[in-house]
This record gives C-alpha cells, structure tokens and sequence, in this order.
C-alpha cells in the first residue's frame, strides 16, 4: 500500500464538486419531501435558539459592544435582545460567535463538521438585507449544509487536529449565500473554492483548553465566506483546485474525492444532523446520560458523599480530559467537569457550566477524583459514543450506569416537539416575539415560508 499521491487527485476533487455543485443547484424547494422540510427547519430554529441562548453571555455582550461601534440604523438585526442594528458584516461576526458560546449548537455526526452554525449567521444577515422569504433561506441553508459536510467527509485528518469552526465554516457561508443570491453553479463553485483560501487553521485542542478566541471562529468565518462571494462578483477569485490544495497540500488531509457524489439525489446529509439537550461538547452527552441515569435510578447525590469515580468513554472522550478548565469553554469540553456539574446539579444546562461551577468546592474535589478509561470493548457507529460512569461512595457503595448513545443524534432523534421546548425554554425572556414565528417555521406553516425574514426579525 503506497501514501503516494495521485497527480489526478485534485482534477477528480474538483471535477466532483462540480458535479455536486450542479446536482444542488437544479434542487427546488416544493419537490422535496416534507421530511427534509421538516428537519431543515428543525436545523435552522435549533441554532436560531443557540444564537439568541449566547448573546446572554457576558462575554459576548462585551465583545457585541465593541462592535456597535460600527450601529447603523439600516444595519442587520442582532438576535440579543435588544433593537440594535449594525453592518452586516459585523451581524454576522457577532450572531456566529453567539451561536457557538453555550455549546447548544448542533452538528454532524460523520465529521467535525457543525454546517448549520457555518450558514446560518451570514444566512439571516442577507436574508434581512435582501427582503428574502424563509423557505429560500432553508432552500440555501439545505444546499450550503450538503456542500460543507460532503467536504468535511471528503477530506478527514487524525485524531482531532483541525477545529471545523476554523477550517471549514467559510465555505458553508460563501455556499449558502451563493445559493440565496440565485448565483450559477458556476459562480457558487468559484465562491467555494475562494472561500477556501480563506479559512483558518484553528486547532482543536483550543476547545479542550479553553481558549475563548475558537467562540469566534465560525463569525469570523462566516464573514470571509460572504465576503468570498462579494469578491467573485467582482472577478476576484481562486483556483478551480484551491480546495484540494488548503485541505490536502497544506492542512494534510486524507481525501476522496468519491465522497462528493455518494448518494446524490437519493439521501441528504442534513437528515444525520444532530441536536443538542446539554449546553456541553456532543462527545460528552452520554457521560450526561449515565450520571443522570444515577440520579433518576438511586435519587439526587451529595457530591461529598462520593469518594470516586470512573468514566470510561470513547477515544474522542478520552481526548477530553482535563481535571483543571479554567474557562467556561474548558469545562464544557472537560469530561471530568462534565460529570461533576452533573452530578452536582442534576443536569448539563448552561446555568451548570458558569464560572462558578468551575471553581466550586465539591465540583473541583470532584474533579480531582475521577479516572478517565477506555470503554472496553470500542463500539461501531451509531454506538460509537458511549459512557460508563462507575461511582464509589463514601459509605462503600457502588452505583454505575452506561448510556451507548445520547438522545439527539440520527439513531436518537430529536422530534420537532424537542425543538420546540428548546426554542420556549431558551428564547422566551429574551426575544419573546420570536417564540411564535419560529414555532409556526418549525411546523412549516405556509404563511410564514413565504413571509419575508427581515419582517419577521423586525417585528
């Protein structure tokens, strides 16, 4: 078996976006089934809600300060709460970051890949400066969503080496958006293999320790692909390979290019999206499980009345620990935090994973006590995922439970009737006025598919 790199490998990468490309675009919103309606519109209200949940950050809030530097009153709406329009740009910058900060954004199980979260901000900042209708938003975020996480399946790296945020949310945005302004494949292609060149080499493990500037990464990238878009316009453009050479020549990147066409016009990629219940990394919501299980089965637990415990958890689990996070982000991709907030608070919302809960006495002792091991033996997709929590009590009593797979993901799906106890129980207090036109979105009421999105964010 050689490593060697075929010569035809990025005409066949670029060739097959092509394809792909051109297959998409012929793609018309009333022919498709009310099953992909319903889950784009699942997609599309579910990171509404984590948007408008992160702008009662106090961190985001600060950062959105900064940027109403630039407040405008023919600007783009802000999903904070507040009236505040600013340029579009900046809209975008500020409703991705948000979108990201309480980890309640949803993803792809296949790859590292959140394409939802990569279309959605640069999407609703258009759509309000275009007077577009909802059901071409969903059209273009259906289409941006196939694009970004055939890409993400196409090139794949070892281990967890490149956050998506970085290294894949621009082409999501540039694909997207290429889509709501109507463009040709041809002019979509090129905004895609430009938007490449404008991605970021964000390293994981920025999550895992916590460093606050990854929240940024898919508003920041988002921004770059609408702006790969204006740029096309205008004749400036990359390569027709520029994809093969960011993803393959420089980030080094496995690639197959077979994967751009697999099951065109037969499947969606956007069908194994998942949602999330817990305001943490999706590598850790079994470890929620199983510690909730323990509380549902034995009754809530004084955390100091547990001497130890143990997780054994998946190879990408593993990769998480870190008995210490000092940041809000660090404990949310801390597996030993994850399961002593839990244990302490009987769940894994938002409030469980403030900056007190870091710091807290029994949580830290917590902490210090539990072992991180492999679960044994390593199980297949869609099980591949899964949590045992072993936990030793002072008084020498033994209590374990294992979860194989969290509610949420294509094998545990999440209804629309979760979606929407996730919109009331997030956006209600926040962006009250929101809550009806989102829920009639989610049950693809006719009226307000064909309603314009800038009337609805305007009120």
């Amino acid at each position: 078996m050689t490593n060697e790199i075929s010569h035809d490998e990025p005409i066949h990468c670029r060739d097959n976006l092509t394809l792909l490309i051109n297959n998409l675009s012929e793609t018309c919103w009333n022919s498709l089934s009310r099953k992909i309606h319903q889950k784009v519109a699942m997609v599309f209200c579910d990171d509404i809600s984590a948007i408008i949940a992160g702008h009662s950050d106090e961190t985001v809030k600060r950062i959105v300060r900064k940027l109403i530097e630039h407040e405008s009153i023919n600007g783009i709406t802000l999903l904070d709460g507040t009236e505040t329009r600013i340029d579009k740009h900046s809209a975008v910058i500020a409703n991705g970051t948000a979108g990201d900060w309480c980890e309640l954004d949803g993803g792809y199980r296949h790859a590292l890949c959140h394409g939802g979260l990569y279309c959605i901000p640069a999407l609703i900042a258009e759509a309000e400066a275009l007077n577009a209708q909802v059901k071409d938003v969903l059209r273009a975020l259906l289409i941006g969503y196939e694009i970004i996480a055939k890409l993400a399946k196409c090139f794949k790296y070892e281990n967890l080496k490149l956050h998506g945020h970085a290294s894949l949310a621009a082409i999501g945005a540039a694909a997207a958006i290429g889509t709501l302004r109507k463009h040709t494949p041809e002019m979509i292609f090129k905004a895609v293999n430009s938007a490449s060149t404008l991605v970021s080499p964000g390293p994981f493990d920025h999550a895992v320790k916590g460093a606050l500037i990854r929240n940024t990464w898919p508003g920041l990238a988002a921004s770059n692909g609408l702006r790969a878009v204006d740029w096309v316009e205008l004749g400036v453009i990359a390569t027709e390979t520029s994809v093969y050479q960011v993803y393959k020549d420089i980030f080094g990147a496995s690639c197959d290019p077979e994967t751009l066409k697999d099951n065109l016009n037969e499947t969606w990629e956007i069908e194994e999206a998942y949602h999330k219940e817990h305001a943490c990394c999706q590598y850790g919501h079994s470890a929620v499980e199983a510690a909730r299980s323990i509380i549902e089965n034995h009754g809530a637990l004084c955390v100091s009345g547990i001497s130890s415990a143990t997780l054994e958890t998946h190879w990408r689990g593993k990769l998480l620990s870190n008995p210490a996070p000092q940041t809000t982000l660090a404990g949310k991709f801390s597996m030993e935090h994850i399961v002593a907030t839990t244990l302490k608070h009987g769940n894994a919302s938002t409030e469980a994973f403030n900056e007190n809960s870091l710091f807290d006495p029994d949580i830290v002792r917590l902490r210090n006590n539990i072992s991180i091991v492999m679960f044994e033996p390593e199980l297949e997709w869609p099980n591949d995922r899964p949590a045992r929590l072993k936990i030793e009590l002072t008084d020498g009593k033994v209590l374990i439970n294992e979860c194989l797979s969290a509610k949420g993901g294509p094998d545990l799906p999440f209804e629309s009737a979760d979606i929407e106890d996730k919109l009331r129980n997030l956006v209600v207090g926040k962006l009250s006025y929101l809550l009806e036109p989102l829920v009639k979105i989610l049950n693809l009421k006719d009226d307000y598919l064909n309603a314009n999105w800038k009337d609805i964010i305007q009120k």
